[in-house]
């Protein structure tokens, strides 16, 4: 939970229950991703209202 991604692209207010696309930027500009398969959590704060949201996703693998 310490390092947190700058959003690249993406827009900057969703409305409750939208989806949308979003590029991130990690911390050091450079993240090595887990192999294809692998579970990783995404967790996304909010301030107003104060919410905490979390999504596992799975890196596909080509082919």
């Amino acid at each position: 939970m310490s390092r947190y991604r700058t959003v690249v692209r993406g827009p900057v207010v969703l409305p409750a229950r939208a989806s949308a696309r979003y590029e991130l930027l990690p911390p050091a500009g450079r993240f090595a991703l887990p192999r294809p398969g692998v579970r990783a959590r995404l967790r996304a704060f909010t301030a107003v209202p104060q919410t905490l949201s979390s999504a596992d996703i799975r890196l596909r693998s080509s082919g």
